[in-house]
């Protein structure tokens, strides 16, 4: 009896704290008990029952539990620090949240205030020493963050499949088109923005500079892309001072977006982990690209040169005259491994004409001499020459007998890993298999163990043996879904480069766009051997 005085004379100062989050949508959709709004009746009529004061009341909407930086959750805490509340009450341990390692901080930081905690749904109440579900409390919590996992692995999966049907999935439409009325996934070119985009290329096409490019757009008063946008949506993606105005960035991103010759890139970012949403850049290899999910504005071949110049010709020397050589950066010395030099000398003609004569050679012999290397000279003339006969041999090749060339670089790049990559697609469907049971496993365990069913010394070593063979699954996942797309990639390279074989088979000129297109790298042997050995080392398929 007189316990009961002692409690009852207690002044509790109840806070009731709710969530929900994007991990919860689907459940909320099916399950009105989630929503904040009955989360709240529910701890409101508990505080009632209790005969106790109103409580303070805490919501955080659309915020996920595996972050802790939640407003009224930090608020909540504060309070409790301040001693304006003395017990705390929640629907379910996942409401509080989704992180066990934090869950579990957060839970001993607000008994070390004196603060009393209450969890309807799994009958914790901490003023109960005794009780026993406390003693299950850390996998209650761990159950909580398995199923945020498994949430965003969920999620993951619809985001992941619908990026690979090319659903355009940003907030606006790039430069040069809008969306679709219709369908917000897809991309329909937009008229006036199009048709800068078409001019800047074919300026690029035609070696104008970034500054040269902005300049005329600039003096022409042409809206930026994000000017632009801001015109249309009444504001823009882009906060800096310059967005008025178009800059050689602004240049730069247009000119590596693959959306201008009609394919839809996705995965450029993920967020860190389940636990952290912040966002990071992913490697170009990472990234889900569609081909042809919109109409384009660009073609692909020039779409293609104007990249290259991105990726080489920032980085060539170019000739007093500002001219960018069309093998410069691509022909390699075979003896040192050093790029070869262009050099010219000029010479004039009976008639007064002044010409310039342009010629390759060692970059080691050049600055070092015989002691380097030896000389390697080829005149751009001879050298231009043997390419192009070279480009037209392989493209009449491909034309006369498709089929056999095809079946040539398949024999060279796809053929012999057939076997293999059969093999590992088996491999592959087994593993993925096993990991969705050892989830189960892991699930099924943890139920058991909160029923009574299962020792703790039975559940830490059943949940030690799945855990690792899980880790050792996702190596093994990991390897052989890259395995299996470097060769899808052998044969998507074996296509690439026989269409453009094909396109290039009248080819007379060779400018640098087109060399650095077709080619990855050119061989000379030293201008002393007899006959001379030029090696060209074409881009998919190799030397051929």
């Amino acid at each position: 009896m007189g316990q009961q005085a002692l409690t009852t004379i207690k002044d509790w100062k109840p806070a009731i704290y709710a969530r929900l989050s994007k991990e919860d949508a689907e459940a909320k959709k099916k399950d009105v008990s989630l929503s904040i709004e009955h989360q709240i009746e529910i701890l409101t009529s508990y505080v009632k029952d209790k005969g106790w004061q109103p409580p303070k009341v805490f919501k955080d909407d659309n915020k996920s539990g595996t972050n802790f930086e939640r407003e009224d959750f930090q608020a909540m805490y504060d309070a409790a620090k301040r001693g304006e509340i003395n017990v705390i009450i929640i629907k379910d341990l996942s409401r509080f949240g989704r992180n066990t390692s934090k869950s579990l901080q957060y839970f001993d930081e607000i008994g070390e205030m004196g603060v009393r905690f209450i969890s309807i749904q799994e009958n914790i109440d901490t003023e109960d020493k005794d009780s026993p579900t406390l003693e299950f409390l850390p996998f209650f919590f761990h159950y909580a963050e398995f199923h945020s996992r498994n949430t965003s692995k969920k999620i993951k999966a619809v985001l992941a499949n619908n990026a690979k049907q090319g659903k355009y999935r940003a907030s606006y439409a790039p430069y040069g088109y809008q969306k679709d009325p219709n369908n917000k996934h897809k991309l329909v070119i937009d008229p006036y923005s199009a048709s800068i985009i078409k001019r800047i290329y074919e300026m690029r096409l035609q070696k104008y500079s970034y500054g040269a490019i902005t300049s005329i757009l600039n003096d022409e008063g042409v809206l930026s892309p994000s000017a632009y946008c801001k015109s249309i949506h009444g504001k823009s993606t882009n906060t800096t001072s310059k967005q008025n105005k178009w800059t050689k960035d602004s240049l730069n991103v247009l000119f590596q977006n693959m959306v201008y010759m009609g394919d839809t890139v996705n995965g450029k970012k993920a967020v860190i982990s389940y636990k952290n949403s912040k966002q990071v850049r992913q490697p170009m290899e990472n990234w889900i690209i569609v081909e042809n999910t919109h109409e384009p504005i660009i073609s692909r071949e020039d779409w293609q040169k104007c990249f290259d110049m991105i990726q080489t010709i920032g980085r060539v020397r170019r000739t007093k005259e500002s001219e960018i050589m069309p093998f410069t950066g691509i022909l390699v010395c075979p003896d040192c491994g050093y790029k070869m030099r262009h050099n010219h000398s000029y010479y004039t003609l009976k008639s007064g004409e002044k010409k310039r004569h342009n010629n390759y050679n060692c970059r080691s012999f050049m600055t070092q001499g015989k002691t380097a290397c030896s000389s390697h000279y080829i005149s751009l003339k001879d050298l231009t020459a043997v390419v192009i006969a070279d480009i037209c041999l392989q493209a009449g090749q491909v034309i006369e007998n498709e089929d056999a060339m095809r079946e040539r670089f398949y024999n060279l790049k796809a053929s012999k890993h057939k076997t293999q990559t059969d093999t590992e697609k088996l491999a592959l469907k087994a593993a993925q298999t096993r990991l969705a049971q050892l989830d189960k496993l892991l699930q099924a365990t943890f139920e058991k163990s909160v029923l009574g069913d299962l020792s703790n010394e039975m559940l830490e070593e059943f949940a030690r043996k799945y855990k690792t063979e899980k880790v050792e699954l996702q190596e093994k996942v990991a390897q052989l879904t890259a395995s299996i797309e470097q060769q899808s990639q052998a044969t998507h390279d074996v296509e690439t480069y026989i269409t453009l074989m094909k396109k290039y088979a009248d080819i007379q000129e060779l400018d640098r766009a087109t060399v650095a297109l077709l080619i990855d790298h050119i061989t000379v042997s030293a201008s002393n051997i007899t006959p001379r050995n030029i090696e060209i080392h074409y881009n998919f398929v190799g030397n051929v």
